[in-house]
């Protein structure tokens, strides 16, 4: 994954210095230079997932060998389109998307059902070689339910609204100083490496703050979008899973744990929910329209 792109000039604030698309749940993501955003979310964004034969979703926090998995789009134009999955040791399969005919699949995310599409045996026999354990590729498809939970809309209406196969909220914003504050924490205690960015699976990288700035903004607008800030996001075991290795550690977990630990949890990034759909772009200026 590439370093974000800096704007130039660089704006006078907050700005967005980067945005990642995560096209199947847990898998390596995408730099892009702009978020089509849909009533779901980023248009491309977590519209796949991996299940296991009872249709519990299969996530690199305990499969650490989704990871491998690469994807890219068959057209950047068209994000909801087919994806080329590439994987170190395996040949490039095509997925196009499943026809309005092919199986449906009751899948698990969490605590949801949600009915998807199967895209079919030769994508289901390459994702179970790469990760080691029988799985099926499945994709939300237009009609799918999975009501947006209040908490993730904070200010904003969750009424009518669906997400697709995130964790809960359409997007998550992360601010690039709070890594770099991270990374100091970690030097202090000896630690040799700093932390990639890739570990926290942004959609939005924010620079032009202070760190943990945008624990505080309640409303902001970006380019033609409005968002509200929903919960603080709770950090899990996935961050310690180096992205290059696949080897799990104990940091950043750890040291995260002694400053960042609110109510039992280990908070870092926010859970955003957009207003309409839209355009954010890398470049684009945020403003804080009211703080929590």
């Amino acid at each position: 994954m590439n370093s974000p792109v800096q704007p130039d000039p660089t704006p006078i604030g907050p700005y967005v210095a980067g945005l990642t698309i995560y096209p199947i749940k847990s898998a390596s993501g995408i730099d892009v230079s702009e978020l089509v955003l849909d009533e779901r979310g980023a248009m491309g964004d977590r519209r796949w997932l991996l299940v296991d034969p009872e249709g519990g979703a299969i996530t690199a926090r305990e499969c650490h060998a989704m990871l491998r998995i690469v994807p890219s789009f068959l057209d950047e134009a068209d994000r909801e389109g087919g994806l080329w999955l590439s994987a170190d040791g395996e040949p490039l399969l095509h997925v196009a998307v499943p026809s309005s005919h092919a199986d449906r699949r009751r899948v698990v995310v969490w605590d949801d059902a949600v009915i998807a599409h199967d895209a079919g045996d030769d994508a289901a026999d390459w994702c179970s070689r790469v990760i080691g354990r029988d799985a099926r590729l499945v994709r939300i498809f237009d009609d799918s339910r999975r009501p947006l939970k209040p908490k993730y809309a904070g200010p904003l209406s969750p009424e009518g609204r669906d997400v697709a196969f995130t964790d809960g909220a359409p997007l998550m914003m992360l601010g690039l100083p709070s890594i770099d504050t991270l990374n100091a924490h970690l030097a202090a205690r000896g630690h040799p490496d700093d932390m990639d960015r890739r570990r926290f699976r942004a959609n939005v990288w924010i620079a032009g703050i202070t760190a943990h700035q945008e624990d505080t903004w309640r409303l902001v607008r970006i380019g033609d979008v409005t968002l509200g800030a929903g919960t603080l996001c709770a950090r899990c075991v996935l961050t310690t899973v180096d992205p290059d290795t696949r080897q799990q550690g104990t940091e950043p977990l750890r040291t995260l744990a002694g400053y960042r630990r609110m109510e039992g949890l280990v908070m870092f990034g926010v859970n955003f929910t957009h207003d309409a759909p839209g355009v954010i772009q890398v470049g684009d200026a945020v403003m804080v329209e009211s703080l929590r």
